[in-house]
């Protein structure tokens, strides 16, 4: 193999683990300073150890769990390991799906992918320091091991990796060097605690909010309600250019937030030629918004201006009701066996709505855009997205677009979407300085691009013991692959399905002889894009509870019902059985407590990874109502690199879950968004997250996808859980606070 260059300088103050994140340059010169030694791994004269992070921190714990993967290959000494996000390399991007290699957080797959590519980088790098070491001492490498950042000889001789840095850089990389054993690991499947920790505590942690640059100004926005509407008219824009602060107030252009183009990685967000929303520049924020709400702007709803809740809920109801779907599976005769025998029937609906992303930290960016160049700045989990829909929209290169990654508030998939790094662009070009604009939470919550709603009509027959012998699934509403991955749908005879619809439907291991799945998208002019979980949270709610249904009916516990349909599936039944163990199933259930069951394994994005999980939810009357007191969840995740990080996404998950199922509902009227603040958009309070219970089963298997997982069985082991100890069923998310008022 030839030696590659890997040699530069990091530049600029050292960075700690709360600091900003910002791209590690490359230069030459200056080398004793510092030493690439691979992509992802530099060092210092002085044996500080800087790891590179390729994938944005939005709370998921990648800023520690990453890295602890290259330290323990590398044999770092971790107590003196920095943190540094990077950008510009092929080593940093990931394939999802047909798309091409891209740089960002997402579908759950930042271990899985990343996983092998760290190791080895750690591996190399421990291999060219030992050799370095070996040479230096004029002995064989086999004869030196390494420990905590040192290279050690059979005499006990050592020497700081920091000593070697500048020799080992100028050696060969293996492409395949030697890789621990699971038993020599130090770091990886050790409760480590995260790195961002003390920074998020203290408040030296920079999210994208926190961002300051030299001559910035500040920009707040003001957006069309209708999805589709036009600005028309400013009738007082030289009173507020006279307020105090105002430099400037910018017309933005609309962003079609729609499919990308053949090969592209993300939708390029061209603008539109209409105008949405307009944009105050003044010196300071609170400036720029006291003079936004004193603007007088006139906007017109478009085409879609009269859109609303009912007649969304029309045409879902419609798409469930059509005489034919897409057909995104069928198995046996289901068709002919639910006609032969229609007296017996049985059928359930449920319906889910459009819900918004709902992050902590409201969508913001900063933007300088001079000569023809672009940085920004923000809380961004897509640096290549960003990438190419701001040159895109600048008339540049994606070469020349610097992006810098804050720590995320919170994203849950909303800041993959670049649409408000744009408006940021927009800004600071009109005014020829940096702006840093950020939406208020009304802005954030009415101009989101929401979770698609979603309907489900199933229908069964059963067999002589009571177990499915023939089911029709079908789901309807607005497609997301549709409306922003179109190359993602599958192509049938019939049309396109997407299978973000059935996500848990059709791929399932239920033992069913005669399956018919299919989709019908109802499209509307609504923005939608990926939230947590997609649409699994949808179609995992439909179909567990379905089942549950049917264990009812045919008088059969819940537990034994899915053991049965899960008999050839040996890793379903270890979560399933785990999660039933530990919640005491087969036990008599105490007095005034009421259990529900539902499984689901989650499988990633082209079939990356299978990540199984089953959970028990635990309500208790509490005088006069029901109380989720405990939810139980068993996983297998294959190898648990953090089960700290592992453990927070468990707890995390399900009070998403939670708040999505008894919270979120989006509705609409005059062409948009009817709810503005948490006051009507509530999110789960901690005094109403209940003890969760983690299960974690060992595996033999690699690291598979886990930020998504626990999500999907929540509503419907809650749903059976209040069926349990009310007798009434549940079908439309997000359930009614009444179903919690306790019979007597």
């Amino acid at each position: 193999m030839s030696p590659v260059s890997r040699r530069f300088v990091l530049t600029g103050a050292a960075l700690t683990t709360a600091s900003l994140l910002v791209p590690v340059t490359v230069r030459a010169g200056r080398a004793a300073e510092s030493y690439e030694i691979t992509d992802w791994i530099v060092i210092t004269p002085s044996g500080e150890v800087t790891l590179a992070l390729s994938q944005p921190e939005v709370g998921q714990g990648s800023y520690t769990a990453l890295p602890q993967i290259l330290a323990d290959e590398l044999d770092a000494d971790w107590e003196r390991v920095k943190i540094r996000f990077v950008t510009g390399k092929a080593a940093y991007k990931i394939a999802f799906r047909q798309e091409p290699p891209a740089q960002k957080e997402g579908a759950s797959m930042s271990t899985t992918v990343l996983y092998a590519r760290l190791r080895t980088a750690g591996a190399a790098a421990r291999e060219v320091l030992t050799r370095a070491a070996a040479q230096t001492w004029t002995i064989d490498a086999a004869q030196c091991r390494t420990e905590n950042g040192f290279v050690i000889n059979a005499r006990g001789e050592r020497l700081s990796y920091g000593q070697l840095a500048a020799a080992a850089a100028k050696l060969p990389l293996s492409a395949a060097p030697p890789l621990k054993q699971r038993s020599q690991f130090h770091l990886i499947g050790k409760p480590v605690a995260r790195l961002d920790t003390p920074g998020k505590c203290n408040g030296s942690a920079v999210f994208g909010i926190d961002v300051v640059v030299p001559g910035m100004l500040n920009a707040a926005i003001k957006s069309a309600r209708a999805f589709s509407g036009q600005l028309t008219d400013i009738n007082n824009e030289a009173d507020i250019l006279k307020m105090p602060g105002v430099r400037a107030v910018v017309k933005l252009a609309a962003l079609a937030i729609a499919n990308e183009d053949a090969g592209s990685q993300h939708p390029r967000l061209p603008p539109l030629a209409r105008h949405n929303a307009v944009c105050v520049v003044a010196d300071q924020f609170w400036q720029a918004k006291r003079a936004l709400d004193a603007l007088d702007v006139v906007f017109d709803g478009g085409a879609a201006g009269d859109l609303s809740t009912a007649k969304i809920d029309a045409m879902l109801d419609a798409g469930l009701n059509a005489e034919h779907g897409v057909t995104a599976l069928i198995r046996g005769q289901p068709r002919e066996i639910l006609e032969r025998r229609a007296s017996e029937v049985i059928e359930r609906r449920f319906v889910l709505p459009h819900i918004a992303h709902a992050p902590l930290e409201p969508v913001n960016a900063t933007a300088s855009y001079k000569d023809g160049a672009v940085e920004v700045w923000g809380p961004i989990q897509s640096v290549t997205a960003c990438q190419e829909a701001v040159a895109h929209a600048a008339g540049c290169s994606p070469d020349d677009v610097k992006v810098n990654v804050t720590f995320l508030g919170g994203s849950f998939g909303r800041k993959i979407v670049p649409d408000y790094v744009l408006q940021a662009v927009q800004a600071s070009k009109a005014v020829g300085r940096p702006c840093k604009l950020i939406r208020s939470r009304e802005e954030d919550m009415q101009h989101d691009v929401y979770r698609p709603n979603a309907g489900g009509r199933f229908r069964a027959v059963l067999d002589d013991r009571g177990y499915p012998l023939a089911v029709h699934a079908r789901v309807a509403g607005q497609s997301l692959f549709g409306a922003v991955r179109k190359s993602w749908l599958d192509q049938t005879p019939e049309g396109a399905w997407d299978e973000s619809m059935v996500d848990g439907i059709y791929n399932q291991s239920y033992r069913l002889p005669h399956f018919l799945v299919e989709t019908v998208d109802t499209p509307l002019p609504i923005p939608v894009y990926f939230m947590r979980s997609v649409g699994s949270t949808a179609a995992v709610f439909f179909w567990e509870s379905f089942i549950s249904d049917l264990a009812q009916r045919a008088n059969v516990d819940q537990y034994a019902y899915r053991r049965n349909l899960l008999a050839d599936d040996p890793l379903a039944l270890r979560v399933l059985d785990a999660a039933a163990q530990a919640s005491g199933w087969a036990a008599p259930t105490p007095a005034n407590t009421f259990r529900g069951m539902a499984y689901n394994c989650y499988i990633g994005r082209g079939g990356r990874f299978k990540t199984y999980v089953a959970e028990v939810v635990e309500l208790a009357r509490v005088g006069g109502r029901l109380a989720i007191k405990r939810v139980f969840c068993a996983v297998d995740p294959g190898l648990v690199v953090n089960p700290n990080t592992l453990h927070a996404q468990i707890e995390g998950g399900i009070g998403f879950a939670l708040t999505n199922t008894l919270k979120s509902r989006i509705t609409f009227s005059n062409g948009g968004a009817e709810q503005s603040n948490f006051f009507d958009y509530p999110l789960l309070r901690i005094g109403e997250m209940p003890e969760i219970v983690p299960i974690v089963l060992a595996s033999e298997r690699p690291p598979q996808g886990f930020g998504e997982v626990v999500l999907a069985p929540v509503a419907p082991a809650l749903a059976q859980a209040l069926f349990s100890a009310t007798g009434r069923r549940l079908d439309v998310m997000p359930f009614p606070d009444e179903a919690f008022r306790a019979n007597a």
